[in-house]
């Protein structure tokens, strides 16, 4: 591409109405200098984020030579223990409380179940006539919509 004819693309695609041609000029200087990087969502690689897993290095053979001693595990101190009796008491706590709403609650299942089957025998059973069956089914309104088309015929 010759350099007219980046001139006539730059003028095509870039509009700078009313400014002095020295504007122009540096304006146009600026827009060409300056590139605008795709947001961080759609690049491939982001240098925030590691890429690779780390290299695992080879183990040594325990007969190369004798294995420098790990330190001693030190024991736990005495606000760590008191911290894990009281968690342990804390979660005993709740577990006995969701003991005692579970019995609760089938308790009162056992309670509505036998009252419901005592209630079984008094209960009116419902024989509707077909007629009956079908003034529930309709809505009130349908009842007045039909009286009106009778009173029209």
């Amino acid at each position: 591409m010759t350099s007219k004819q980046q001139e006539d693309l730059d003028k095509c695609f870039t509009v700078f109405d009313g400014s002095s041609p020295e504007d122009v000029s540096h304006a146009r200087q600026l827009w060409s200098s300056l590139s605008l990087l795709p947001p961080l969502e759609s690049r491939l690689v982001s240098a925030d984020i590691r890429q690779r897993l780390p290299v695992s290095r080879p183990q040594r053979s325990s007969s190369a030579g004798p294995k420098p001693s790990a330190p001693a595990p030190q024991p736990p101190s005495v606000s760590a223990l008191r911290q894990r009796r009281e968690e342990k008491q804390r979660y005993a706590a709740m577990a006995d409380q969701r003991r005692e709403i579970l019995t609760l609650l089938s308790r009162q299942r056992e309670h509505r179940i036998q009252k419901e089957l005592l209630s079984v025998g008094f209960k009116p059973k419902l024989k509707l006539g077909r007629e009956k069956m079908l003034n529930l089914q309709k809505p009130p309104d349908s009842v007045t919509d039909e009286e009106l088309v009778k009173q029209l015929q």
